[in-house]
């Protein structure tokens, strides 16, 4: 019997955790926008910056790397730990994080006099739309989140496109795995899922109604994707594509007989947030650099 170890399993429970589905309405607070907040997690960061409110960001957390700005913000620490005190020595005015992660954190935040805004995590594009108009109205940016949202709307549309024009015989099948060891996939309800139902390219896995479910290897073979994409993340583990295609050696699939086997930003799938129509393009990209398609 394999034991799953505490990283891999703290990793793909915020994977679930961050892709899953929403539990309550977004709740916008009320008064003066902020001018020190701290972001506990990189989507959340991301949609600030995009609504250009960045310049109010005081923290943020050891995973944030978009845009480059953050890097030289402080860290109140990970995903499943940040710090309270970390948090309190910035002084904040508003600390924004995840419902399903951080609720906890943010009520003793909120016990402490310090204003909290719980976001839904984001199941899929629904989601993210919620979010970024919640952090508009909470800082007073309402036009600046529209238009972010009517740029991603356009952009969505315009891959979308692209992708009927270099399939004109019709897109290959993806299959996104997150893990090799237990094999675990995007299945068919997160916003990766999301983003390849709005843009045309058919998710292998999509029939599994599981945000990020285990699969063996037989069930990759009865799917049998065209092309298989690993994320690959800039700091903390991850998965490479001869990593995984050493452990799928021998089994009878189109993706690894053919090499199509390949890296895409994990930042981009795992970060849901204003850079929707990036990880969009990431796909079909990848799809395109794996000889599928017309260039």
């Amino acid at each position: 019997m394999k034991v799953r170890t505490p990283r891999f399993c703290n990793f793909l429970l915020f994977l679930i955790l961050c892709l899953s589905g929403p539990l309550s309405p977004v709740a916008a607070g009320q008064g003066p926008a902020p001018e020190r907040i701290v972001s506990l997690a990189p989507s959340i960061t991301e949609s600030l910056f995009a609504i250009g409110a960045g310049d109010r960001v005081a923290g943020v957390t050891d995973h944030d790397v978009f845009p480059e700005e953050v890097r030289a913000i402080p860290s109140v620490g990970g995903y499943y730990d940040p710090s309270l005190e970390r948090i309190l020595a910035l002084s904040p005015q508003l600390v924004i994080g995840i419902a399903t992660f951080h609720g906890k954190l943010l009520e003793r935040l909120e016990a402490l006099g310090v204003d909290a805004l719980p976001l839904t995590i984001h199941r899929g594009l629904d989601g993210v739309r919620e979010s970024i108009l919640s952090l508009g109205s909470r800082l007073n940016r309402e036009d600046e989140a529209r238009e972010v949202l009517e740029g991603i709307e356009k952009e969505l549309k315009a891959v979308r496109e692209d992708v009927v024009r270099t399939f004109p015989d019709g897109p290959p099948t993806l299959l996104v795995v997150v893990w090799h060891d237990p094999l675990t996939v995007a299945g068919g309800v997160n916003y990766i899922d999301d983003i390849m139902k709005t843009i045309g390219i058919p998710n292998a896995a999509s029939d599994i109604r599981y945000t990020f479910p285990q699969m063996d290897p037989e069930g990759i073979v009865s799917r049998d994707p065209d092309i298989i994409l690993v994320p690959g993340t800039e700091r903390g583990m991850s998965l490479s594509p001869e990593l995984l295609m050493e452990t799928l050696k021998g089994f009878p699939i189109s993706a690894v007989r053919s090499g199509r086997v390949a890296s895409v930003p994990a930042d981009l799938l795992f970060h849901p947030g204003p850079r929707v129509a990036e990880a969009a393009k990431s796909l079909l990209e990848a799809a395109v650099s794996l000889g599928c398609g017309e260039k």
